[in-house]
């Protein structure tokens, strides 16, 4: 504690020195660090980004040390990394594309969302909350965090994916549900009244709903016939800041448009990314907002780390404890229920589940005009704002317990499926071991020509993945004598070594050689120094896995200089020899001199090797090469 305010208190004191001679850089320091520190510790560990931000906001906030004294502040300002990042999804997502999900949208999204709100509903009746407020609470803890599910979905690569677009189906139809809700929440208000605010008449009520509709379709007029001409226009002045203000211009101003018409600023945000998701500028826009996007994004989960009031946990941790419990519980059944009665595997649905089981920021705004009209009372509102922003930082944990939990059923599975290493392979002149994208090369171009390989590979699933194309593959681990001499090492002539696992080739390479001194091995380099200790216990060829894709690649650069086919190919022939003979001789050279004296000759050696091949091709320029004849030749070499 004393630490804690000795931090306090030195905060404090900095941002008095600040007084009167510019701005105070105190907060922002303050966030940048937070950030910085814990987000990179965080992913070390395992945990994910959202969580490392949620940890630093909760540690810089008022609740722990007390740097930062207002986070609803920072929060508004940080709600609008939410608002580009919907933005950047909705430039992913073409209008027939959407049009294509409109099932998943309105036919998923309300079978969730629907029984997710029954059977939260009596939840909160039970928790001590009157209809009212249950289920104002039990809806705003239905509608799922858009800003945390979207960055895991990407983190986790899936947001294109089937099952990712189901989700974000259901967290549109969420986001598109805060305005009928709000104006439920006006209706249900008791006497209508609330610190001597009236609320507002049943034709206020529908001039609100009409203003929305308006607003809704003003956005997407200007969007389809307005903002891809603009942008044409823009682009005509030829200057970066311009596309970027404009850029910012569109995701903002359509964020305001929808805020004024009473609907979420997210979802004006949303509809402005799909309007210019055909434009030809949708590259462009993408890389000017991104920047900012980030930014923000990570400064509202800081925000929402902040706001977590552990004043408010403590006096009501069982109250909070026990609606958390219940909430998540009974909000992750209604997904998996749904998720299962649209035909998903249990896998998927048990995914879906871990990932929406949390509540969501417009929970915020649906508690906070609950709590304006009288419907709420400001002492629920904290409690229960607290059970959303508890719910929000356990979900990355229970995704990450959730990936480790089907990990190891997985492991589970195979190895009660699989039976014990095969002792008894057919065996061929070649055998295999290692059958990953070094070895799967390999196997094809012998078996194309006629040569069946004895294929080894310790990962089982991997092999039956490769068994549905067709590849006999057996499970064995090549390091083992005894499974070596099953696959034949014995009358084999040839062994590939293509494990992935620096270690291990260097254990088969070693082992196979003292016990089948005839083999031929043939081994797979992760690098050069691989290359050298391969050498060095006896593989008879080592190839770097790189080594011919870089070289073909570097021809092809030659190509598109103007060199010709023919000329570049013997550039790379010649670099090719010269580069073999040269790594041969290092490893000799390895192993007797002293390592500064090895790394001088290793780059004197290159500087000479390099010489040579200009002074080659300079020779070659003198002598008038026929760069019409040497295409001629490449034309002819080719198959």
């Amino acid at each position: 504690m004393s630490a804690a305010l000795a931090v306090q208190d030195a905060a404090h004191a900095a941002a008095a020195a600040t007084g009167g001679h510019g701005p105070n850089l105190v907060p922002v320091v303050t966030l940048l660090a937070a950030a910085v520190i814990a987000v990179p510790l965080f992913k070390r560990l395992g945990l994910g980004a959202v969580l490392g931000y949620l940890a630093a906001g909760l540690l810089i906030g008022p609740s722990v040390l007390g740097l930062i004294h207002d986070p609803a502040t920072i929060l508004q300002t940080a709600e609008l990394g939410v608002v580009m990042f919907l933005f950047i999804v909705g430039l992913e997502m073409r209008p027939a594309h959407l049009w294509q999900m409109r099932r998943q949208i309105f036919g998923l999204g309300v079978l969730q969302v629907g029984l997710a709100m029954v059977l939260l509903t009596p939840a909160g009746v039970a928790l001590g909350l009157d209809w009212a407020q249950a289920w104002v609470a039990g809806t705003g803890f239905v509608l799922t965090s858009t800003a945390i599910v979207m960055q895991m979905l990407v983190e986790r690569k899936q947001l294109a994916s089937p099952a990712g677009q189901k989700v974000v189906s259901i967290l549109l139809l969420e986001d598109l549900l805060i305005v009928p809700l709000l104006a439920i929440v006006t209706f249900i208000a008791p006497g209508g009244h609330d610190g001597g605010h009236v609320a507002l008449g049943w034709q206020a009520r529908v001039l609100n709903i009409g203003l929305a509709l308006g607003a809704f379709l003003v956005l997407l007029a200007v969007g389809r016939w307005l903002l891809n001409p603009l942008f044409v226009l823009l682009s005509a002045a030829r200057s970066r800041e311009v596309m970027t203000a404009a850029a910012l211009l569109v995701v903002l101003g359509a964020a305001l448009w929808m805020d004024l018409g009473g609907l979420s600023t997210a979802m004006g945000a949303f509809i402005a990314g799909v309007m210019l998701a055909e434009s030809s500028f949708r590259h462009q826009l993408e890389a000017d907002v991104e920047p900012f996007k980030g930014l923000l994004l990570g400064l509202f989960f800081l925000a929402v780390g902040m706001s977590m009031d552990l004043t408010v946990i403590a006096a009501q941790w069982r109250l909070v404890l026990a609606s958390v419990v219940a909430y998540m519980l009974l909000k992750s059944a209604a997904i998996y229920a749904v998720a299962r009665l649209v035909k998903s595997s249990h896998e998927m649905a048990l995914e879906r589940m871990v990932l929406m089981a949390q509540g969501g920021e417009f929970a915020f705004v649906l508690y906070a005009a609950a709590t304006s009209v009288g419907l709420m009372e400001a002492e629920v509102n904290s409690v229960y704002t607290a059970v959303i922003i508890l719910s929000m930082v356990l979900s990355p944990l229970m995704l990450i317990a959730h990936g480790r939990w089907v990990s190891r059923c997985a492991r589970r599975r195979i190895n009660e499926s699989e039976r014990d290493y095969d002792t008894e392979m057919d065996h061929s002149p070649v055998i295999i071991a290692g059958f990953g994208r070094f070895g799967q090369m390999v196997g094809r171009l012998l078996l194309a020509n006629g040569v069946v390989s004895t294929i080894m590979d310790s990962d089982a699933q991997h092999i039956e993945s490769m068994r549905q194309f067709g590849f006999h593959v057996y499970y064995g681990d090549a390091t083992r004598l005894d499974l070596l001499q099953a696959a034949g090492a014995a009358q084999a002539k040839v062994l590939v070594v293509a494990v992935d696992d620096k270690e291990a080739a260097m254990t088969i390479v070693e082992r196979a050689r003292q016990a089948y001194p005839h083999l031929q091995v043939l081994a797979r380099a992760y690098d050069v120094s691989h290359y050298y200790e391969l050498r060095k216990i006896g593989a008879h060829v080592a190839q770097r896995e790189v080594y011919e894709s870089s070289l073909r690649l570097g021809r092809h650069v030659l190509e598109v200089l103007g060199v010709g086919a023919y000329e570049a190919k013997e550039m790379a022939d010649g670099f090719r020899l010269a580069n073999e003979r040269q790594v041969d001789a290092f490893a000799r050279m390895r192993e007797k001199a002293e390592f500064k004296d090895y790394i001088q000759a290793v780059r004197t050696s290159r500087e000479e090797l390099e010489r040579q091949l200009r002074e080659e091709t300079a020779h070659r320029g003198k002598e008038g090469h026929d760069w019409e004849a040497s295409e001629r030749r490449a034309r002819d070499e080719r198959p």
